[in-house]
């Protein structure tokens, strides 16, 4: 287990596309299918790649985003929230629903041990509010060997900051902006 780099890092701060490993499923026929939990991914990872499926929920196919997040559920947290159905429910209602087609994300590391590891993760909702997040993980051991496995995530809890306005900002130029530019 990789510990120290985490440990020297302090505060990981991971944004929405850094997982390579994305990128080249992504390329692939077999993408359609969700990532499995195995031992190669870190903790970090695990919740980078639920975080981007839900960001893009219905892509490559409706829920497919729900999907994923379910695929790396530890086996405890299953027994509570399962079957697959009623977790897509709960990923849509209050608390969790501003997870799905989120604009954004940010990953800060709040502990890591040998065992278990947690995350705070800040989102930027559809409509631009922000909701902080506790993500926290165990290893599980499973047949391909111990893999890092979500056992729970806090409902998101809105932070007070909004985003002012979705749309690009744009310029108008004035008669008087435009007559400052000429004196330049």
């Amino acid at each position: 287990m990789k510990l120290s780099r985490y440990s020297r890092m302090g505060a990981v701060r991971l944004l929405t596309g850094f997982v390579p490993v994305l990128i080249l499923v992504a390329a692939c026929p077999a993408a359609a299918q969700p990532l499995q939990p195995g031992p190669a991914l870190e903790p970090a990872e695990v919740v980078s790649i639920q975080l981007e499926a839900l960001q893009r929920n219905n892509e490559p196919r409706a829920n497919a985003g729900i999907e994923q997040v379910w695929a790396f559920a530890h086996p405890r947290n299953r027994a509570i929230t399962g079957p697959l159905s009623r977790f897509m429910r709960m990923l849509r209602g209050p608390g969790y629903g501003v997870l799905i087609n989120h604009r954004r994300h940010e990953i800060q590391e709040v502990t890591l041990n040998e065992r278990e590891a947690r995350y705070t993760v800040t989102v930027i909702a559809n409509d631009g509010g922000f909701f902080k997040f506790d993500w926290r993980l165990e290893l599980a051991d499973l047949a391909v060997g111990a893999a890092w496995m979500t056992t729970q995530v806090m409902p998101g809890q809105r932070t007070g900051e909004q985003l002012s306005s979705l749309r690009p900002s744009t310029t108008r130029l004035t008669p008087a902006i435009l007559a400052s530019r000429k004196k330049l």
